[in-house]
């Protein structure tokens, strides 16, 4: 794999952690015609405050300006909690990670873990992107799958610098400080530790979505603006991104540590705003 792939690897996998959970933006309508309402909660302790913001990692300047009552919760809080502050990854570790989890060693390759169609999709899906097939043929189907939605967000237009976890980080001033729900290492992990059955179906899922995907992002786009958390729940489901048991890993299992971590800020003194991904807050499990 080239060094340039490695690097765009280790950019993205952290903005896409959690794939399905990502509600992504378009330019369906203009930011005039819609009320925007925020995907923001707020939970209070005798002591502390903390805001719950519905989050979307990539996106575009239709998404802003947000609502006054999130930035005004934002410049009133003492705590930005995010799942992982991309602002202060190191780029080296990313890469090694990338290629600790995420590399075949020896002469071993992808398209001996893939069906034979998956193999003949990915390739068809490279062609198209212009990216050698080549450059592919070590890299695990997880990280196959990663780089197959991370390119299709692209090419709709996305941008993960306009992400609503950017916009905040990107705001931090003193005496404001940033905590890390989880680290990047967690968050490949967890991929990593993904069956073969399961990145393989991933894999294929990621494929099989990429025609649909600015169909799927003007809707998620109108539905998030609009505070319309049914309606997004609802395409979230709907998303063939990848099979059910790699999702509660990615999403269910998580929520239980992400919301032992917001109760620890309302047992402290500080008002916190936490941002994760929108379907991290969303539904009976969020």
């Amino acid at each position: 794999m080239s060094e340039q792939l490695r690097n765009r690897l280790a950019r993205w996998f952290v903005l896409l952690a959690a794939l399905s959970a990502i509600p992504v933006m378009a330019q369906d309508a203009t930011p005039q015609a819609r009320v925007r309402k925020p995907l923001m909660w707020k939970a209070s302790s005798p002591s502390a405050t903390v805001y719950l913001m519905g989050s979307i990692h990539v996106g575009d300047s239709s998404m802003y300006p947000l609502p006054a009552a999130v930035e005004t919760a934002f410049a009133s809080s003492k705590v930005l909690a995010v799942e992982i502050n991309v602002k202060a990854l190191d780029q080296s570790k990313a890469i090694k990670l990338v290629q600790e989890y995420g590399i075949y060693a020896g002469d071993d390759v992808l398209s001996n873990h893939i069906p034979k169609e998956t193999v003949a999709a990915l390739n068809e899906f490279l062609e198209k992107a212009g990216l050698p097939k080549e450059s592919f043929e070590k890299v695990k189907p997880w990280v196959a799958a990663v780089t197959v939605v991370a390119i299709a967000l692209k090419q709709a237009g996305e941008d993960s610098a306009q992400g609503v976890d950017m916009h905040f980080l990107n705001q931090v001033k003193d005496p404001q400080r940033i905590d890390e729900l989880e680290s990047a290492e967690f968050q490949m992990s967890l991929f990593a530790a993904a069956s073969e059955q399961e990145q393989q179906e991933f894999l294929a899922s990621a494929l099989r979505q990429t025609p649909k995907t600015k169909e799927m992002i003007r809707k998620m786009q109108d539905a998030y603006i609009t505070g319309d958390s049914e309606t997004l729940l609802a395409l979230l489901n709907e998303q063939d991104q990848m099979p059910k048991t790699l999702m509660k890993k990615l999403l269910d299992d998580r929520n239980v540590s992400m919301a032992a971590r917001v109760e620890t800020y309302l047992k402290g003194k500080e008002p916190c705003f936490v941002v994760v991904g929108a379907a991290h807050i969303l539904g009976e499990k969020g």
